[in-house]
């Protein structure tokens, strides 16, 4: 097997920077006993200037990897160039970190060694609408520069790589693989018993959840437009997440409080990811109206807790309906959401049946995901 480097700039104990460090500890958690998995990050958080209480500059086990930690101002070119120089493969994950960008300038110097690049769905139209002039003008000198030949991308889907190829053209695409991002590892007898006990009962307000970063592409601002026309349905609304956006925030806040009587939200501050499950098993629905999610590692842990997902349908996540334990819906219909919250609202005893169920269908995902891993590619 391969001995193979990932690049991140954020692993755990940190939890703020959402998908990618998700997707790096899953791997880490599917394979790490199998592989020798080594990551390369950062002794801090996104968005904080707080060291973690670990040794850096040297490897240690962490989980089932093999970690190394650096101060963010030695988390630099010569750094992986010097670290790096000892592994056969190089995965970046994120387009448009810093760490990936360092890693195809060290690749333009030594292709021989195998780089993948994960984009982790930069691609997408609603990602690359956010800070577009900027962003499309690396994706311009980086292309033209010769920068993306004989590297591997990594996608998610089909869908990622249309997407890519959308915005980069035929061309840039020569090698890839598809390696669908991996749900995490769940108790899952455990959640199958919490949901099978729930008492619900009619006439209770229907408990709804937002869990995710507060920021533009998550869409906070369309809940309160979904929930505001709703007015005779008691509704707790409860709302979790990394404010990564202030100004942002500051909007949907002003949303929110206009209301009306019969909703009551809260914001209730960060989650860590080892609560993630708890607190997703304290609410009846997730609701999820998302400009696009290249996985949804936070929707697989709603479904996994037993949390019924009202989603956009811009997520992998499209056959919750036909399994019955969730709806997609098109964010140009936000009425169609509002259908969805006060049939479950009018239905309660169908809920306890579809959490169920989202468990179930969770326990499915991820053996089936394991077992047909493009990661293994990357490994092998």
């Amino acid at each position: 097997m391969a001995k193979v480097l990932f690049l991140n700039p954020y692993y755990y104990p940190g939890f703020r920077s959402g998908g990618p460090q998700r997707t790096l500890m899953n791997i880490a958690d599917a394979f790490g006993e199998q592989q020798e998995i080594y990551i390369l990050t950062q002794n801090c958080d996104f968005g904080s200037s707080d060291s973690y209480d670990v040794e850096t500059h040297k490897w240690i086990r962490v989980g089932n990897a093999n970690v190394m930690y650096l101060p963010p101002k030695e988390y630099n070119i010569l750094s992986i160039k010097k670290y790096s120089k000892d592994f056969e493969k190089v995965y970046a994950c994120g387009l448009f970190c810093g760490c990936t960008i360092n890693a195809l300038l060290l690749h333009k110097l030594n292709p021989s060694q195998k780089l993948y690049v994960a984009p982790m769905g930069v691609f997408s139209e609603a990602a690359i609408a956010s800070k577009a002039p900027k962003k499309r003008s690396f994706l311009f000198v980086f292309k033209h520069c010769g920068f993306f030949k004989n590297i591997v991308w990594s996608f998610t889907s089909k869908m990622e790589i249309l997407d890519a190829k959308k915005v980069l053209g035929d061309a840039a695409i020569q090698e890839y693989i598809i390696a669908e991002d991996l749900p995490r590892m769940i108790d899952f007898e455990t959640q199958l018993r919490r949901a099978r006990s729930q008492d619900i009962h009619p006439g209770e307000p229907l408990k709804i959840v937002f869990l995710s970063r507060i920021s533009p592409q998550k869409n906070l601002d369309f809940c309160a437009e979904i929930l505001r026309e709703i007015k005779d349905i008691d509704i707790y609304f409860d709302i979790y997440g990394t404010i990564e956006d202030k100004s942002y925030w500051d909007k949907c806040s002003g949303f929110l409080d206009q209301l009306p009587h019969n909703i009551h939200y809260r914001y209730c501050g960060e989650v860590t990811p080892e609560n993630v499950i708890d607190t997703f098993s304290k609410y009846d629905v997730f609701l999820f109206p998302t400009k696009g999610e290249n996985f949804g590692h936070v929707i697989y842990e709603a479904l996994a807790a037993g949390c019924v997902p009202i989603i956009s349908d811009r997520t992998p996540w499209q056959d919750l309906e036909e399994a019955k334990c969730g709806y997609v819906l098109p964010l140009v219909e936000p009425n169609a959401f509002r259908k969805a919250i006060q049939s479950l609202a009018v239905r309660k005893a169908e809920i306890k049946e579809m959490k169920i169920n989202a468990v179930e269908y969770t326990r499915e995902k991820r053996s089936r995901a394991i077992k047909e891993s493009g990661y293994m590619q990357v490994f092998l």
